[in-house]
C-alpha cells in the first residue's frame, strides 16, 4: 500500500515538474521530445557493416595463422579453420561483400572444405608428434 501511494506521488511530482508532453515523450504516443536522449552513438557501430567486415576479416587471418604451417595445412585445424570459415561466409554474405566473399570461398576451396575428397599428401604440413612423458623406457 505504501510503495502504491509513493509511486503515485512521484508520478504527480514528476508529471507537475516536467510537464504532461514530457513526461508523455517517454514512450506513450502524442508525446513530444525530451532534450538529451536522442541522437546514435557508438553503440551503432557493433551493427553496421564495417563491424561486420572487420570480424570476417579477422576470422580470415585466424585461420591464415592457425589452418596453415610453411604453405601447407595442418590437418588437425582443418575441420576448426573450415567451421571459423563458415561462420566468416555467413557474414560476408549478410553485408553483401563480394571481395571478401572471393576471398572466403577461395580459402574454403584450399582448405578442401565441404569437399569428400581426401587432402592430398602433398598439401599436408608434417605433424608434430609429442612424446608421451609419462612413459618409462627401459635403459
Amino acid at each position: 500500500m505504501a510503495r502504491t501511494l509513493l509511486a503515485s506521488a512521484s508520478a504527480l511530482i514528476l508529471v507537475g515538474t516536467l510537464g504532461v508532453g514530457e513526461v508523455f515523450a517517454f514512450g506513450v504516443p502524442g508525446g513530444g521530445k525530451l532534450p538529451g536522449l536522442g541522437g546514435g552513438g557508438g553503440g551503432t557501430d557493433s551493427i553496421t557493416a564495417k563491424a561486420k567486415k572487420r570480424a570476417a576479416k579477422k576470422i580470415l587471418k585466424d585461420v591464415g595463422k592457425v589452418a596453415f604451417r610453411g604453405g601447407k595445412i595442418v590437418a588437425s585445424k582443418q575441420k576448426w579453420a573450415c567451421d571459423k570459415l563458415a561462420k566468416a561466409q555467413k557474414i560476408v554474405m549478410a553485408i553483401n561483400s563480394a571481395d571478401l566473399t572471393e576471398q572466403v570461398s577461395d580459402l574454403r576451396k584450399t582448405l578442401y572444405c565441404g569437399i569428400t575428397d581426401p587432402i592430398p599428401a602433398e598439401l599436408l604440413a608434417p605433424e608434430e608428434i609429442k612424446g608421451d612423458e609419462t612413459e618409462n623406457f627401459a635403459s
